[in-house]
C-alpha cells in the first residue's frame, strides 16, 4: 500500500487578509454603483421609460385614484383601448375573434369627420391581452391557421373588414363586432 503525500504547493493555502478581502469587494461595489447610476442616463429607453411613462402613469393614478384599470387605459390610450374593451365585453369568452389591422385603424371613412383610433394599439399581443380567454386570428394568419378557419366574429374598424363577414352589411356600419352566423336582426350603428 502507498502513501500519498501532499505536495508542498497544495499544503500552504493562503489565506486572504481581511483589508484585501474589503478592498476588492468594495472596488467591485464602487464600480457597481457607477455603472448602475451613470450609464442608464446614456440610453434613450431607459430615460424615455423613466422621465415620460412612468411619470405619466404615476399622474394618472394619482389624478384618478379610484379609477378601474380599464379606465386609466382608456384615458391614456383613448378609442383604441375602448375598442378592444367593447370587443372584450360583446363577444363570449370562446370566442374567435378576426382583428383589424393597422391600415385598417389608421384608414378613414366617408361617414365619420375624423378618425377615432390613434393606431397604437394594433397589434395581435396587445389585443390578446385585453381579449383573452378570446382567441385571435390577423391578416397574416388569415386562411392558413386552424384557428383561421374556425372565426366566429370579425371586427369591423372604419367599414373595413365587412367582406369577411358572409351575410350582406350595410355600407354605413362603420366600427363595431359582427358575428359570422347571422344575426336576427341586421347590425345597426
Amino acid at each position: 500500500m502507498t502513501t500519498m503525500t501532499k505536495s508542498p504547493q497544495c499544503t500552504s493555502n493562503k489565506s486572504r487578509s481581511w483589508s484585501t478581502w474589503l478592498v476588492r469587494n468594495g472596488a467591485l461595489l464602487l464600480v457597481g454603483f457607477l455603472l448602475f447610476s451613470k450609464i442608464p442616463q446614456a440610453n434613450p429607453a431607459y430615460m424615455w421609460l423613466k422621465e415620460s411613462y412612468l411619470k405619466n402613469n404615476a399622474a394618472i393614478v394619482k389624478q384618478y385614484p379610484d379609477a378601474t384599470l380599464d379606465q386609466r387605459m382608456a384615458i391614456k390610450l383613448g378609442a383604441d383601448y375602448n375598442y378592444i374593451v367593447f370587443l372584450r365585453d360583446n363577444t363570449p369568452q370562446d370566442a374567435i375573434i378576426y382583428y383589424p389591422t393597422g391600415g385598417d385603424f389608421r384608414a378613414s371613412h366617408p361617414a365619420v369627420e375624423q378618425n377615432p383610433f390613434n393606431g397604437k394599439l394594433i397589434d395581435k399581443l396587445t389585443a390578446v391581452r385585453v381579449l383573452y380567454p378570446r382567441k385571435v386570428v390577423v391578416e397574416s394568419e388569415y386562411g392558413k391557421t386552424s384557428w383561421s378557419k374556425k372565426i366566429t366574429h370579425v371586427a369591423i374598424v372604419n367599414g373595413r373588414n365587412l367582406d369577411k363577414v358572409p351575410y350582406p352589411v350595410p355600407e354605413n356600419y362603420v366600427n363595431g363586432i359582427l358575428p359570422m352566423k347571422q344575426p336576427t336582426n341586421t347590425p345597426q350603428q
